[in-house]
């Protein structure tokens, strides 16, 4: 069994300025002295080098392939590690799998260096590739589809070709950003869509009813029968999401089958989505004097928290529009953005515009005062001073780096502003046509 992982080896000029003198250069050769390490590979003969003389000049020749095609930006190599599960197979059946692993990803357009490493129970390989083509200079780009389709399943055909176990996938696997939203109790769109599924199916007699619901409330409903599958497109969104793919109890089968145990007056287990806010106890007294007033962009976020939290903290939440309810997701970043307009008493654009004025001076001054420092550090010749710049240093950055904060948040606020506005009215005036119909309702029960 082999897991692989990949990394990128990037320009670090960018991030290290007074530090480095050639990032390109440093960020790529210390990629193929760790691969080919004498000390982690512990014996020469589990270093190979693929369209290199050896494994000492493949930075060299990779540098002259950059030089020659002039592509030395961006992303200069790929790093990719190739493990074995412990005592599955001897250094030697490593290093073989690693040079064939290699040679058939790259043996006919880059630069590789392999080394084998035995440092740990688990041996595992290091291929530092070439980012650039020695044959028509064009880059090498890894995606999500070139590892699953080329880098992972030519490891897995080498190990079964070596009588190696492999890692087979059990279910769909979820966008990361799904994952740790449903593990941390935090919506998602698809979480809102499954809560909007299971109460129309709760509403409804027959399928047929189910899908009448669905598009009264505003989905694009395709179901015809040319399709293989059942999309619904929610309001405002941007792109239709297949049933089969929200998950066990919600494709078209499923659903069938809870409707039909609902008719016969059972019920199918399904685990539907609840949030469940927070909840806070304040301890002391409530001050008695003068509470300041919420206006301006404080009065704006506060009604938008209010209908976002309310979206789905009771049982029959209140009728907004779904482009407000999928902005749920990003409760925390309008709530933080609230918390920080409280805080400082602003209320306006301006307030945001003279606070980014100031924030934009001090990040300059601070820079300018911390660069003398490196200067220093740089000339010191005992340990003790050059530890106390590093300190200075540190101490500095740390400040900076709030700041840079502060103004990031108040350059979101800026942005978000006109959003948060729209949403508003657009609730509002849903909120008023809700209150016509049901006036109209009574009205024709008098």
């Amino acid at each position: 069994m082999a897991i692989t992982k990949i990394i990128a080896i990037r320009d670090r000029l960018d991030k290290r300025v007074n530090y480095a003198v050639n990032g390109e250069k440093t960020t790529l050769d210390t990629g193929i002295t760790y691969a080919a390490n004498p000390e982690k590979t512990e014996q020469l003969f589990f270093t190979s080098a693929i369209n290199c003389e050896s494994c000492e000049t493949a930075y060299t020749e990779m540098q002259a392939t950059k030089s020659r095609f002039g592509k030395k930006g961006g992303v200069v190599g790929y790093h990719f590690i190739q493990s074995f599960a412990p005592g599955e197979v001897t250094p030697e059946q490593a290093h073989a799998i690693g040079v064939a692993f290699a040679q058939r990803l790259f043996g006919d357009r880059y630069e590789v260096v392999i080394g084998t490493h035995l440092d740990k129970a688990h041996l595992h390989n290091h291929v530092v590739v070439n980012s650039v083509s020695f044959v028509d200079g064009k880059k090498y780009h890894s995606s999500p589809g070139s590892y699953y389709f080329e880098v992972r399943r030519t490891s897995d055909t080498l190990c079964r070709e070596n009588d190696l176990s492999t890692i087979t996938p059990q279910g769909k696997g979820k966008h990361y950003a799904e994952w740790k939203a449903e593990n941390t109790g935090k919506p998602t769109i698809r979480s809102i869509i499954r809560g909007d599924i299971d109460r129309f199916i709760g509403e409804a007699y027959t399928y047929e009813t189910f899908l009448m619901l669905l598009r009264r409330r505003g989905y694009v409903v395709q179901n015809r029968p040319d399709r293989k599958y059942v999309t619904v497109l929610p309001p405002g969104g941007k792109r239709a999401i297949r049933l089969d793919s929200l998950g066990e109890g919600y494709t078209e089968q499923d659903i069938r089958r809870r409707l039909a145990a609902q008719r016969e007056g059972g019920t199918l287990t399904i685990q539907t989505f609840t949030y469940t806010g927070r909840r806070y106890r304040i301890k002391g007294r409530r001050p008695t004097g003068t509470q300041r007033k919420i206006k301006g962009f404080q009065a704006l976020y506060l009604r938008y928290l209010y209908l976002l939290r309310g979206t789905h903290r009771k049982k029959n939440f209140r009728r907004v529009p779904f482009s407000v309810r999928q902005e749920v997701v990003r409760l925390e970043r309008y709530d933080r953005q609230f918390r920080y307009l409280w805080a400082n008493g602003m209320t306006t654009a301006e307030d945001l515009e003279q606070r980014i004025a100031a924030l934009e001076r001090e990040i300059y001054n601070g820079e300018q005062q911390r660069k003398p420092l490196y200067r220093e550090r740089r000339d010191a010749e005992d340990e003790a001073h050059k530890t106390q710049c590093s300190a200075e240093i540190d101490r500095q950055t740390a400040a900076l780096w709030e700041k840079r904060r502060e103004l990031a948040l108040c350059r979101r606020i800026l942005e978000d502003v006109p959003v948060v506005s729209q949403q508003v009215q657009q609730a509002e005036a849903e909120r008023r046509e809700e209150m016509k119909k049901e006036a109209r309702k009574h009205e024709y029960q008098r």
